[in-house]
């Protein structure tokens, strides 16, 4: 059963819920697993649920007691709804499946997007299982930006600010598909990110963007290359130039959901592999 949980009552599972987002097998994303989030910034996000509108938080019980918990957020310009984490104990199935009947009830037209790890099998089967659509298959990365004094800065990459974000938008516009951040979207809010470009003779070739989340904590959201191509070089070049960027900036880390046939070369540039992460979608009717 989900019922509306007060602030009360998830400060008396802070514990608890804190427990299942660290462990893999138990949680959705965002994972608490990757070394950069902490019981501190779990707490401060989540109870920011109780003063927004947007957002709330649903306890699941289970069998009597208290199972696990959801932090979901709905964005209704866009029919955007989300989680800010998925835990559950014993059940996870079950919480899925009351979740998307109780979110179908409250959110009729809305896309609902879940998030897991591929180690909480009983979730992702649950999920596949039932009509959920697989948008997104990759590798969780982190760099600890400290550890590489010897990246130098790459010269052969231009920064794409607003006269000439038409380059990034070439090379945005052919993968973008339905994703959020969209080449307007990016454009829009293009003060709190950073995009390189690397290009030839007025052509781009490939792209790096991200954003810095807080506390020196950067995060790539993509690297775009010309038409698809497979061009691990160029692609190594883009992510030390981000990487370069960031620790300049005195970033402690950055993390990057890196496909699976570049993730060897995120590797060699540094990054360490979390565990991969299967993101689900639905329309919810």
């Amino acid at each position: 059963m989900l019922r509306i949980c007060s602030k009360e009552e998830f400060i008396d599972y802070i514990d608890f819920a804190y427990e299942l987002a660290s462990d893999l097998t138990k949680s959705g994303y965002p994972t608490y697993c990757d070394g950069v989030k902490t019981k501190a910034m779990f707490m401060e996000r989540s109870l920011k649920a109780f003063d927004r509108e947007t957002e709330q938080i649903l306890l699941f019980e289970y069998e009597g007691k208290v199972d696990g918990l959801i932090h979901y957020y709905f964005l209704p310009e866009d029919n955007y709804l989300d989680t800010c984490f998925f835990l559950a104990d014993k059940a996870i199935d079950r919480a899925l499946s009351e979740f998307r009947a109780y979110a179908a009830a409250n959110f009729p037209g809305y896309d609902l997007f879940l998030g897991f790890p591929a180690d909480n099998q009983t979730a992702v089967n649950f999920l596949a299982g039932h009509g959920f659509e697989c948008i997104e298959s990759d590798y969780n990365n982190t760099s600890f930006l400290t550890r590489f004094e010897h990246i130098k800065e790459n010269r052969n990459v231009i920064r794409i600010r607003q006269d000439n974000y038409r380059l990034f938008q070439m090379l945005h516009n052919q993968i973008e598909g339905d994703m959020y951040w969209n080449s307007e979207r990016i454009y829009e809010d293009l003060d709190h990110w950073t995009v390189y470009v690397k290009e030839k003779e007025g052509k781009p070739l490939g792209a790096v963007y991200y954003m810095d989340a807080r506390d020196g904590w950067f995060e790539i959201f993509g690297i775009d290359i010309d038409r698809d191509a497979y061009d691990p070089e160029l692609f190594k070049e883009l992510l030390e130039a981000a990487l370069f960027d960031a620790r300049s900036r005195n970033g402690r880390v950055m993390t990057f959901f890196c496909d699976e046939e570049y993730e060897w070369a995120a590797k060699e540039c540094g990054f360490d592999c979390i565990g991969k992460y299967l993101c689900y979608k639905t329309h919810l009717e």
